[in-house]
């Protein structure tokens, strides 16, 4: 053992002492990745200053990248994304330098001047989550979703622009609009304890926390102090990664409470709109399709919309509860159980509700055979 870590060490000394260190990225799957994430734990890069890495590409050009905190005040990892053809391999090189500036593509935000959203948004799509100043219409854990057709940060705008009268974020005026009903479900990926037939759909975030915030990745977690479960009150942590590029959310949730082994329950509220839905049992993926309108008084068609939800292990059943289409897994409190909830628009990037369900599928594919990652001596 102590030669063990005596080699670990010399390597780590060596890495430290040529200023720099590559890193092999092999994609060995059968699909192509198109800025995925590779994330780097800065406990294999001792030596560096976190705040000077710079990552480049083998023609030496610098490539984005984020120090990820995760809530606290000390570097925890490095990001960056590749685009990586099926059984392709890519060598990156890390070294202290200057950073350039880079595009932020993510960002987060507490909305106290809208009852008390949590809104987050990248360059693809935007989500918001209800506070407790919204719960006499809508007190639900339920995700609502924002369609985007710019790649542009959008949400702060929409949301002065709303609240002044100038426009409503009801309607598309060229950059999107918000035209999804959540009410009290789990909306467009939430989750909730599950039994006899009966989803416990909680009711809105208590606190939050941003544990990152761009430009590669946003990141926070929703407090959920009250959740109703059997007579029953759990308390639950609900925490979002959503990266650029990406139409679909990381969510890593933890319950706990005075209970041991219970079921969970995730997935999508059917609206009553033209729809089509799509359960992949073997991949584990629910995709639907529906009807967009917009709200106001004369509402008016407003594109395809998708939701969506992949889980990385499978089922032990799916099926529809109370106007909901699931997946329902066996849970012991206070452990993690992780999932991805996601939506997107036929006016941005998927033209046809295959397209969508394609890329649900390609997701947990992605999962089963994830990059292949080294640091080279």
């Amino acid at each position: 053992m102590k030669k063990y870590l005596l080699l670990v060490v010399c390597a780590l000394l060596m890495w430290s002492c040529k200023g720099k260190v590559e890193v092999s990225v092999f994609n060995n799957s059968d699909v192509d990745r198109v800025n995925e994430t590779v994330e780097l734990c800065l406990c294999e890069l001792t030596g560096f200053d976190a705040k000077k890495l710079v990552v480049f590409d083998a023609d030496g050009k610098q490539v984005p990248s984020q120090i990820l905190y995760r809530g606290t005040d000390k570097p925890q990892s490095l990001i960056f994304q590749v685009t990586l053809e099926a059984g392709k391999e890519k060598i990156f090189t890390l070294k202290e330098g200057t950073p350039e500036t880079y595009a932020v593509k993510t960002y987060a935000h507490f909305v106290p001047k809208r009852k008390d959203d949590f809104s987050w948004e990248n360059d693809r799509i935007a989500f918001r989550m209800y506070g407790p100043k919204l719960a006499p219409e809508n007190p639900s854990n339920g995700p609502d979703v924002w369609f985007k057709r710019t790649e542009a940060l959008i949400t702060d705008k929409w949301y002065n622009d709303d609240l002044s009268g100038k426009q409503s974020y009801h309607e598309d005026h060229g950059e999107g609009l918000d035209c999804y009903k959540v009410a009290h479900t789990l909306g467009a990926g939430g989750i909730c304890p599950y039994s006899d037939d009966s989803l416990w759909v909680g009711r809105y975030f208590d606190r939050y926390q941003i544990l990152d915030n761009g430009p590669l990745r946003s990141s926070f977690v929703l407090f959920y102090d009250a959740v109703p479960y059997q007579g029953k009150k759990l308390k639950a942590e609900f925490v979002v990664n959503l990266d650029a590029g990406s139409n679909l959310n990381e969510v890593r949730v933890r319950y706990t409470g005075d209970t041991t082994n219970i079921r969970l329950a995730a997935g999508m509220w059917l609206h009553d709109s033209i729809q089509s839905l799509n359960v992949n049992k073997n991949l584990s993926t629910i995709g639907y399709a529906e009807d967009l309108m917009s709200e106001g008084k004369k509402p008016v068609a407003a594109g395809r919309g998708y939701t969506g939800v992949v889980f990385p292990g499978s089922w032990k059943e799916s099926k529809k509860v109370s106007g909901h289409m699931v997946g329902i897994f066996n849970y012991k409190v206070g452990d993690e159980f992780q999932y991805y909830f996601g939506a997107g628009w036929n006016k941005h990037g998927f033209a046809t509700d295959k397209d969508w369900f394609n890329y649900l599928n390609a997701k947990k594919a992605t999962l089963l055979q994830p990059l292949k990652i080294k640091l080279l001596k």
